[in-house]
């Protein structure tokens, strides 16, 4: 049985889906509920787990459907899931996780990538002022005036037929290292 080189992107279910946006709705400025965006934090979401090891990607899934259903066991949620509490109850439960160490920690965790992902669209970039291209081609500039010639040579040298370099596991006799 011959495995794909590249499979396809593993989305997240809809129940899960459902708790990232009502998690994004909490943890991320209010834009993402006022501004539609919480639709776009998801998509988001969804691409950086499909780049990310596959231990991360399940622990994220795995963290986000237990703080889901671990509301049920909150007294304010009245047995009702994360996704379904009002706002203020739903941060309510939020900051009473987030003060439990370990749950805590893994909690602040699966926030930072959420969040992370609010701050990769395009409009909060703008909203921001966060335009890094004009300063990245100046840098570039600089580093090409003050050490372009031995990038040159670097390149010139990897891209040279011939030997490779002294000492690198290609030398040895079978590839062995």
């Amino acid at each position: 049985m011959r495995q794909e080189e590249n499979p396809p992107p593993r989305r997240l279910g809809s129940a899960t889906r459902r708790i990232v946006v009502r998690f994004a709705e909490v943890v991320c400025p209010p834009q993402v509920r006022t501004g539609g965006l919480a639709g776009q934090v998801l998509a988001e979401f969804e691409s950086l787990l499909d780049v990310v090891p596959p231990a991360v990607r399940s622990s994220a899934r795995a963290g986000l459907v237990a703080f889901d259903q671990g509301a049920r066991l909150y007294p304010a949620a009245r047995g009702r899931r994360f996704v379904h509490l009002g706002d203020d109850a739903a941060d309510a439960y939020y900051r009473a996780v987030l003060a439990r160490r370990g749950a805590g920690l893994a909690l602040q965790r699966v926030k930072g990538l959420v969040v992370m992902c609010y701050y990769e669209l395009p409009e909060v970039k703008e909203q921001l002022g966060y335009r890094p291209d004009a300063y990245i081609a100046a840098v570039s500039q600089r580093r090409l005036k003050s050490y372009g010639a031995q990038i040159r040579a670097g390149e010139a040298a990897a891209l040279a037929p011939g030997d490779p370099v002294p000492g690198t596991p290609r030398d040895a006799p079978d590839g062995q290292p």
